[in-house]
């Protein structure tokens, strides 16, 4: 008897498998699917997960246990990667550096305050705080050179040399007097040279305290308050001229309208006596003219002019 003529006897009366219908050549494909399947479980019991998730603002480094640090960086979002590659994970949102007098303000706790020589040789104790950010596609040559602690390694100690290079170029009156914010600008412009180089955007510097000698201080306070009232007098008399030029403006005004006034009334009554000069009968025009209206019962007259109107108006 054939052997598949028995098996198919055995299994004539039990219900049809659905996996009778797959193909036969499909079953080795499972099985290796399901192998795969099985093996990257284990890697992943033995050496971590194989997914890694990359929140906001975040960037992944990836480090190799056979070929270390890769160049390419993960961006946000899901990431499968081998199991024999470690991801790190680095902020590249704005960070804040400060370095203060007030306790645990700072990175560290404590006096951390900058101390610094101005060009005339005084110390000035300063408070700082420095916005910065990492940039994306230096991640992985951060974390190969200088690791997670790159901000005390590196944005710390260049913090510290420029502040004390820019304050030594100018004297205490500008570092704490009306050209603090230029002195803070001219800061952060060579911080963003120096960490540009290390894959650091300097985003803002805030020179937030400028601490002086007590003696100094006073002098300096006195100083501000002498020109600030300096520039209060400057403005008073100003003032006090622009106001007395006005007035002049107007007085002239006045007295040139008064003048042409007069001139013009000048002018009238010359032509008045040339006219009168040609006529003489004129000004008894102009008598007349000025009586019209009024309530007069007798006028006195020259005898010689004779009897000019009837006044009762009979």
């Amino acid at each position: 008897m054939d052997i598949n003529d028995d098996w198919d006897e055995k299994n004539r009366g039990r219900p049809a498998s659905p996996l009778d219908k797959i193909p036969a050549a499909a079953g080795p494909i499972f099985r290796t699917i399901a192998l795969i399947f099985v093996i990257m479980i284990i890697f992943s019991v033995a050496f971590g997960s194989i997914f890694v998730s990359i929140g906001a603002g975040e960037v992944g480094v990836k480090f190799s246990q056979f070929g270390g640090v890769q160049a390419d960086e993960l961006d946000e979002g899901l990431h499968i990667v081998p199991p024999w590659v470690s991801v790190t994970k680095y902020s590249v949102q704005s960070q804040v550096y400060t370095m203060s007098s007030q306790q645990e303000e700072g990175e560290r706790v404590g006096d951390d305050r900058i101390n610094a020589l101005t060009s005339e040789g005084l110390m000035l104790g300063l408070d700082i705080s420095v916005r910065y950010r990492m940039v994306p596609s230096e991640a992985s040559s951060v974390h190969q050179r200088l690791g997670t602690a790159y901000a005390e390694k590196i944005i710390r100690p260049t913090i510290k040399s420029v502040i004390r290079e820019v304050v030594s170029s100018h004297t205490a009156m500008e570092v704490y007097g009306q050209q603090r914010q230029v002195v803070a600008t001219e800061m952060q412009t060579e911080l963003e040279s120096r960490m540009k180089e290390d894959g650091i955007i300097v985003e803002e510097v805030l020179l937030r305290k400028v601490e002086l000698p007590g003696s100094v201080a006073t002098a300096i306070e006195q100083k501000l308050q002498a020109d600030q009232e300096a520039q209060r007098m400057v403005f008073v008399k100003q003032k006090e001229e622009l106001e007395a030029e006005r007035k002049m403006i107007e007085a002239s005004g006045v007295a040139n309208a008064t003048i042409i006034q007069a001139r013009g009334e000048a002018e009238a009554l010359r032509i008045l006596n040339e006219e009168i000069k040609k006529n003489p009968d004129l000004i008894r025009y102009k008598y007349i003219q000025m009586l019209e209206g009024q309530e007069i019962q007798t006028m006195i007259v020259p005898s010689s002019e004779g009897i000019i109107l009837d006044a009762s108006n009979k």
